[in-house]
């Protein structure tokens, strides 16, 4: 497989899992809670997991392909190729991976910036994406915020 296979097969995962069905999207935001934050329950998740508005296709897209550079970056291509290859186990590693990817720190400032710049970009349209920028970004510096929040 060449890089250009490989980059669209797994930018393309990881958007299949986490953007394309709504169903799809809550229970990878669940299972990305359920490992993220051990303390919290699975009915607890699937909760919060509703209430995590959507975001516009083009950040996921941006973040699907950032996580596909960097792999291709840093895994040799046999080991890719054998990733690839379409089955389903192979495509929940590669979205297991995505996973670990956006908890990075690069990550979570790219997120951050990302959410920043739609809530100043929606704000000026509207006043529903001044409460989407407001919610985000009050829901991620609570996630870094290291007293407990009642």
């Amino acid at each position: 497989m060449d890089d250009k296979t490989l980059h669209a097969h797994l930018a393309s995962t990881v958007l299949r899992r986490f953007d394309e069905d709504p169903a799809r999207r809550r229970e990878a935001l669940q299972e990305f809670m359920e490992v993220t934050l051990p303390t919290i329950d699975g009915q607890s998740a699937d909760k919060v997991a509703t209430l995590v508005p959507e975001l516009p296709y083009s950040l996921y897209e941006k973040w699907a392909t950032l996580f596909a550079d960097r792999l291709l970056e840093t895994v040799e291509r046999t080991q890719l190729a054998s990733l690839c290859d379409g089955s389903a186990d192979n495509d929940a590693t590669i979205a297991l991976v995505y996973v670990m990817f956006m908890e990075s720190e690069r990550m979570e400032k790219q997120v951050a910036e990302d959410l920043a710049a739609l809530g100043v970009r929606m704000a000026d349209a509207d006043a529903t994406g001044n409460a989407l920028g407001a919610y985000l970004r009050a829901k991620l510096s609570r996630q870094h915020d290291p007293t407990p929040h009642q």
